[in-house]
């Protein structure tokens, strides 16, 4: 048994295995304060509600802070413990309420140590936010907690869970090799990988929310009303020039796209790693899922260029659900060799048996990585 939680600015995925299939459990990275009024508790636990009390102070989590703030109109009470991909330094009880989270997506271990795999951004390049912090605090609660933790870069997430391949001349494959890119709400990040390794990580801070709150005050609208509208409506192969928002919506994802490029070219310079063949690019996040992202991701490539040979360009299967699937597959790897070292030698036979034929390579449906593959979990 293994765990694995991405820890996004919008939403928190959990992953684990269930009779060889991978079960997704999300909740959104939110919560409502309210005051701690005669009843309110009360009611809270009527309506089945998740919630932390502190001080004077009641703060709802989840889903249900959203049903609340809906109910009540208040805006500025709904508000969220991360922040471009990190905790939200502005919000106090960020900590204990992400913990809360986090306990409520991945529950206890099921035997002490047992191994979970957390996504984190990379540090980004155009903004001074503490990565290191973020990261201490959530490996320390998952650890109190009783797991065994492994840290991993998002974007490379990606990679473990589509597998993109390169074959190389003379037909070798070299699985696990592509750019995976995580387009998230608080930040962008990128990695380079080859079989499995991590060769070159960059992330930006610009997301679905710097898009939102972009066109929120160029247009003067609400950013709640350019979310909702970006959510249910935006196809950016279709943008009608007459719909102010929508056109408002394509020009910020066209400057969020072509500043991820500019980054990747401007920094991967500074590698010494050549290739020969082309890569896959793997696009993944929320901000990517709208129809039409593809097709303008790859109208910016064409015009700007990358630094490497590029081959497909694809959006990942399950693109809210791809960093969380590529942290179980490395989750499920690590308990495998965990479990491996621990297992006592076996006692030798008196006669030895006949060696069997090797079994031929089939294909794993479930998206492990195979024994062969070394996997990199740290950042």
């Amino acid at each position: 048994m293994a765990k694995a939680v991405d820890i996004g600015t919008s939403f928190i995925v959990g992953a684990f295995l269930r009779d060889g299939k991978e079960v997704f459990t999300v909740e959104r990275d939110a919560f409502f304060s309210m005051d701690r009024e005669d009843f309110a508790e009360e009611m809270l636990d009527d309506a089945g509600a998740n919630y932390l009390v502190r001080g004077n102070e009641i703060y709802v989590v989840g889903e249900d802070a959203l049903k609340y703030c809906m109910i009540t109109g208040k805006q500025e009470s709904y508000r969220r413990p991360m922040a471009q991909g990190v905790l939200n330094p502005g919000e106090e009880e960020a900590i204990p309420l992400i913990e809360m989270l986090i306990e409520a997506i991945v529950g206890k271990p099921a035997h002490p140590g047992e191994v979970i795999a957390a996504t984190i951004p990379a540090a980004p390049l155009d903004a001074d936010l503490d990565v290191t912090f973020h990261k201490i605090v959530l490996e320390r609660y998952l650890k109190k907690l009783g797991y065994d933790v492994k840290i991993l870069n998002e974007a490379l997430a990606i990679i473990y869970a589509e597998c993109p391949t390169v074959v190389e001349e003379g037909g070798a494959r070299a699985p696990f090799s592509g750019i995976g890119i995580s387009f998230g709400a608080g930040m962008t990040n990128l990695v380079v990988a080859w079989r499995a390794k991590k060769l070159f990580e960059i992330s930006v801070a610009r997301g679905g929310d710097w898009i939102d709150q972009s066109v929120s005050k160029v247009r003067n609208v609400p950013v709640g009303k350019v979310t909702h509208e970006k959510e249910r409506n935006l196809d950016l192969s279709r943008v009608d020039p007459r719909n102010a928002l929508h056109m408002g919506l394509e020009i910020y994802y066209e400057e969020l796209i072509q500043h991820v490029l500019k980054e990747f070219g401007a920094h991967f310079k500074g590698v010494q790693t050549t290739f020969s063949n082309p890569l896959d690019v793997v696009l993944a996040g929320g901000t990517a899922s709208v129809p039409g992202f593809v097709d303008k991701f790859k109208e910016c490539l064409a015009a700007q260029g990358a630094p490497i040979p590029v081959g497909e360009v694809r959006l990942a299967k399950d693109p809210l659900r791809t960093v969380a699937k590529g942290a179980l597959v490395a989750a499920v790897s690590m308990e495998k060799k965990k479990k491996a070292k621990a297992a006592p030698e076996p006692a030798p036979e008196a006669t030895p048996a006949p060696p069997a034929a090797d079994a031929p390579e089939t294909p794993s449906d479930s998206g492990r990585l195979p024994d062969t593959i070394d996997i990199e979990a740290g950042v």
